[in-house]
């Protein structure tokens, strides 16, 4: 008798871990994906707003400022990037690609500025007075 409450339960356990995980399986692939909002801003003027949840192949922009300097950046689907800046230090390019709003993307000779913005994040830039 004993032996056979031992196999009920381990049944019981492994049946509540199945059906678990199903309704887990469920959950993951049925939640809405969050809106990413790129924002490309140069002088503080917001030159485009890119939903990367949206993009399905990855394409470039060229931008170029004041004293003829470009920047190129890279979107891709769910991340954005500074491809190629001819200025001096090109650290913007070093900074590498992101896909979330923690930090951005920041060319200060050319002053362009990429960040990411999201239904479920919160944004951490930092405004200077």
């Amino acid at each position: 008798m004993k032996k056979q409450t031992q196999t009920l339960c381990l049944v019981g356990i492994v049946a509540v871990l199945l059906i678990g995980s199903i309704f887990g399986c469920v959950y993951v692939l049925h939640k809405k994906n969050p809106q990413k909002i790129a924002e490309i801003y140069q002088d503080e003027q917001l030159l485009y707003q890119i939903d990367l949840s949206q993009v399905t192949e990855s394409y470039t922009l060229t931008i170029t400022g004041d004293n003829g300097e470009e920047n190129v950046i890279l979107v891709e689907p769910g991340q954005i990037s500074m491809q190629s800046a001819n200025c001096a230090d090109a650290l913007c390019v070093n900074q590498g690609t992101i896909s979330d709003g923690m930090i951005p993307i920041v060319c200060l000779p050319n002053r362009i500025r990429i960040s990411i913005s999201s239904e479920e994040e919160e944004s951490y830039d930092v405004e200077v007075y």
